[in-house]
């Protein structure tokens, strides 16, 4: 009797040791796939930073502008791309607004270009464009305005005016966009 005890007691013990070395195995893989003894650092992506007043829209298309944002070296109303910026921050132009060209879109025929040019810069200095106001204390300020350019954009449905302030080899902070 006592050999199929002891040859069960040590079958028993086998089968313990297997257990407990399979178990510490997955406490070692689990350990090194959770890194509990890590060197302490966080990743970058991880570390969160002061909050920062700039919006880094560096390089945003034309046509992704939105009225009211500001512009960090202002060229022109025409550039492809503009460098976008807080307000708040030092900056040289603004898209106050992109207004509807009317009377003049109301036609099928393109008015041309030196009646769209006149009529912008009509619209574009309007109270209802400009904060007229704030716009007396910038010194140098210009008004700018892009618009279609050719019967083709006529036709593709672009019949608006969008208004820039500039002030050219300066800088400003704040909004001249009007409240609305």
């Amino acid at each position: 009797m006592t050999n199929i005890r002891g040859a069960a007691g040590r079958r028993n013990r086998g089968v313990l040791a297997a257990l407990l070395g399979v178990l510490v195995l997955g406490g070692v893989a689990l350990g090194v796939w959770l890194q509990p003894f890590g060197d302490g650092t966080v990743p970058p992506e991880e570390t969160a930073g002061p909050p920062t007043t700039t919006v880094p829209l560096a390089g945003v298309d034309a046509s992704l502008l939105e009225p009211g944002q500001c512009i960090q070296d202002f060229v022109s109303a025409w550039e492809p791309r503009f460098e976008v910026v807080d307000c708040a921050l030092e900056h040289s132009g603004q898209l106050l607004a992109e207004v509807e060209a009317t009377p003049l879109s109301e036609s099928d025929e393109y008015p041309g270009e030196d009646a769209l040019r006149d009529r912008a810069q009509i619209t574009c200095q309007s109270k209802e464009v400009l904060d007229t106001t704030a716009a007396a204390a910038v010194p140098g300020l210009i008004i700018e305005a892009s618009y279609p350019l050719s019967q083709d954009d006529w036709d593709a449905g672009q019949r608006t005016y969008r208004c820039f302030a500039a002030t050219p080899g300066a800088s400003t902070t704040g909004s001249l966009a009007a409240s609305q």
